[in-house]
């Protein structure tokens, strides 16, 4: 083996030496950025290729800077290759050099998600004005607008043009691919508003995520010589996580290797749960369909786990029949049983899990050595509760407790406004929500309350019902709008 590749297993080194198309399927704790990692430091090494003509990418900053990291230290260079980072960093980059091709100037602006949820809103807005579109109530509004967001970053994602977009989603709710009528509605508002959503960002010089891959990759597929030279720039290209990409992202990268063939991919398609958001599995199932001189070799030395939790994974997984064939196996011994609970729903499961851990706890494991993992964030309430009530002290990793949230503080403020508003236990409530939302009252509006209440002896709410008397102005029918919605929630709530 040669010594740029020593610490890396048979499988892992002859992934790193492939030449041409070659897929790298590798599991779960199989050593997958190593194994990329490798790839570039043999092509530097041994074939000799610069480092600045290979581009490899990725999904996330993070995941780009470790492999930044392990490439500069494997390479014993202070930097690493330029054109190591997302797929995002890589489009900004070609559409900095060239930003006609999108529409726009230089010096362009790249817009977040929570600036195109900002156009999108207000486009449906000017619709709804217009007659053009029917009216929702608050909530239903803000779920609609950040739906019609997300059509439409997939309509990009799936190379839709603004002037193709009607007739695409048409044909889909055709053919059945669009069914739900919820569904329905949100993708024509979507492709209705697509061009109208384009004009804006290209009047105001800004580029949204997916503009960043959609443009070059569409003057790519239109443009020989414009392909060319992008594409002439680099020997390799290289691509982690591939079992997320999508169709666009998939393109881009063929487009770029065309010429040389060079394509390097890793990815494991049992690990691909992006489905929602756009990603493609069928594009990894398929590779070898499409570059049939490629090779696909599987990683199954998995250095992570046990050997009964490979078998568990192996098991659950073997009922996919459509996946691609390997079998994970480890050197590090069977290891502890896998236990399975049953449970007949989720608040069963929250209390049976809560029980579980009380019950190690007695056996004499600590609170610290123990870990839940759930799916989704809302899935954690029933957890917590069930914790509360066994007194058993718990941590959130990267997410706020339930009972902390904002909107939940809100609705308890709400809550305890709405049955003691007169109570001087019922400020705190008071000032969280009483220009929550925005009602113009200002910081010189709650010193006024905050004097009479403390003049009086009364309540923050009793304050503000006697401050608005007879007071004219948006304001105060804001105000007073908010005072009398008690009211009617304290009905709303006795019902309940």
């Amino acid at each position: 083996m040669d010594n740029h590749l020593s610490g890396l297993t048979p499988s892992q080194a002859e992934a790193a030496r492939q030449t041409g198309p070659v897929v790298v399927l590798a599991g779960a704790g199989t050593g997958k950025t190593k194994t990329l990692v490798a790839g570039i430091v043999d092509r530097v090494v041994k074939r000799r290729m610069a480092p600045d003509r290979i581009l490899a990418v990725t999904f996330t900053n993070k995941a780009a800077g470790e492999m930044k990291t392990r490439i500069a230290v494997a390479l014993n260079i202070a930097q690493a290759p330029y054109w190591v980072g997302t797929f995002h960093a890589h489009g900004r980059r070609q559409l900095r050099t060239d930003p006609d091709i999108a529409g726009l100037r230089p010096g362009f602006d790249v817009c977040d998600s929570e600036d195109s949820t900002k156009i999108v809103r207000r486009l449906l807005e000017k619709a709804i004005e217009a007659g053009v579109m029917n009216a929702d109530d608050g909530e239903t509004f803000r779920k609609r607008v950040k739906s019609v967001s997300s059509r439409i970053a997939m309509l990009k994602e799936n190379m839709v043009l603004p002037p193709d977009a009607v007739a695409w989603v048409e044909g889909r709710i055709a053919t059945d691919v669009i069914t739900e009528g919820d569904d329905i509605m949100v993708w024509r508002d979507a492709a209705v508003l697509y061009p109208a959503y384009q004009a804006m960002l290209r009047e105001s010089n800004r580029a949204d995520f997916a503009d960043l891959l959609l443009w070059p990759t569409v003057t790519m597929l239109r443009d020989e010589r414009y392909r060319r030279d992008w594409a002439d720039r680099f020997d390799c290209v290289l691509a982690d996580e591939f079992q997320d990409v999508n169709r666009l992202q998939f393109l881009w990268l063929k487009c770029l290797s065309k010429d040389h063939n060079e394509l390097f991919v890793v990815g494991d398609d049992a690990q691909s749960i992006y489905g929602w958001r756009g990603a493609n599995v069928r594009i990894i199932r398929s590779f070898l369909k499409e570059f049939p001189t490629g090779r696909l070799i599987a990683l199954e030395q998995n250095f992570r786990s046990t050997g009964h939790i490979l078998s568990a994974a192996n098991a659950v997984i073997s009922h996919d029949t459509s996946r691609l064939e390997k079998t994970l196996y480890t050197a590090s011994g069977d290891g502890e049983p896998v236990d399975i609970l049953r449970h007949t729903g989720s608040q069963d499961e929250a209390s049976g899990i809560a029980a579980e851990i009380g019950r190690r706890a007695l056996e004499g494991v600590p609170y610290e050595d123990m870990a839940v993992l759930y799916r989704f964030n809302h899935l954690s309430r029933l957890l917590e509760e069930s914790l509360l009530r066994a007194k058993i002290p718990y941590e959130l990793v990267n997410d706020t407790a339930f009972w902390q949230r904002a909107v939940v503080k809100d609705a308890l403020a709400f809550l305890r406004l709405t049955c003691f508003p007169y109570e001087r236990q019922s400020d705190e409530a008071f000032r969280r929500i009483v220009n929550q939302p925005a009602r113009g009252i200002g910081a010189k509006a709650m010193a006024k309350f905050e004097q009479v209440a403390d003049e009086e002896a009364i309540s923050l709410y009793d304050a503000a019902e006697r401050t608005v008397q007879g007071r004219t102005g948006k304001a105060a029918e804001k105000l007073r709008g908010f005072l009398g919605s008690r009211h009617e929630s304290v009905l709303y709530v006795r019902l309940e």
